[in-house]
């Protein structure tokens, strides 16, 4: 008889490939595999602030970087300058097929954003009476169930 073979396994381990562009740490796995190629590794997510505009400047243009590219990764360029708007027949809305609104498109919203999209949204006073009425729905529920533990309660001291 020969003796058992031992197979040489390799090492799974993070990739060079998987690296944070801006801090060069490791991605995160669940990160990775929810598609973020650029960012995700522990540090990316550690501040839950962004610094004020005066601190936060395009290098290519001095401008302040937008808010919401920030967390998008673009911390170095990133400024209104950078994000070239195509024209209108380019950006058009996946549900409506009218163009996008140029600001929308700047802040990475590149499927949604049109007038229709945004004028038919839910007002305030929508949104109050969805919130109302679960409140009330609430109350009613809790009564009925209070009504019922009463009712036993009764029956069963008898």
């Amino acid at each position: 008889m020969s003796p058992k073979k031992k197979t040489i396994r390799k090492r799974g381990g993070s990739r060079p490939d998987k690296l944070c562009k801006i801090h060069g740490r490791p991605i995160r796995p669940s990160y990775w595999r929810a598609g973020h190629r650029n960012t995700g590794c522990t540090e990316c997510y550690r501040t839950q602030e962004v610094p004020p505009p005066n601190k936060r400047r395009c290098q290519r243009h001095g401008l302040p970087i937008l808010r919401s590219r920030w967390w998008s990764g673009y911390r170095t360029k990133g400024c209104v300058l950078c994000f070239k708007v195509p024209p209108p027949d380019q950006r058009l809305c996946a549900r409506h097929g009218r163009p996008i609104s140029p600001s929308s498109w700047r802040n990475g919203r590149h499927s949604t954003g049109c007038s229709m999209c945004h004028n038919s949204r839910p007002g305030y006073r929508a949104a109050k009476a969805r919130y109302n009425k679960r409140l009330r729905l609430e109350a009613a529920r809790k009564k009925r169930l209070a009504a019922r533990g009463k009712g036993k309660r009764k029956a069963a001291r008898r």
